[in-house]
């Protein structure tokens, strides 16, 4: 009787799922992976301060033949050049700055001189 028992537990038995425990291999590194990015800090969350909208700005033409009205009354703003790029300011006394940028987040450029050519000291040094 223990032989036919044997036999019948044997017979009994199925071969492993190969599929499943491939799927569940496959989700469980995918787990890891997102983990172990998580813990190196390739994984970046944005916070509200990195998309905080102070203000909108509108450029205004300067061509001959425009008549351009502004108010007679200060923004609260000003701006300044640091490292070639335009950031701004509020005049209320408080230190925090940001740097201007158009509508794709892409930085606005300045440079200490005024016109189109190269300030006049790297014109100075040719």
């Amino acid at each position: 009787m223990t032989e036919a028992n044997n036999e019948s537990n044997q017979q009994a038995v199925e071969p492993p799922d190969m599929t499943r425990w491939a799927l569940i291999g496959f989700v469980a590194g995918v787990i890891l992976a997102v983990l172990a990015m998580e813990y190196y800090g390739f994984v970046k969350h944005p916070s509200t301060t990195d998309r905080a909208r102070i203000d909108e700005f509108v450029l205004m033409s300067l061509e001959p033949g425009y008549d351009v009205k502004v108010s007679h009354k200060a923004s609260g703003k000003e701006a300044f050049c640091v490292d070639g790029y335009l950031l701004l300011r509020p005049t209320n006394g408080h230190e925090v700055a940001g740097i201007l940028v158009d509508s794709k987040n892409r930085p606005v450029a300045c440079r200490e001189t005024l016109g189109h050519g190269q300030p006049e000291a790297d014109k100075a040094g040719e």
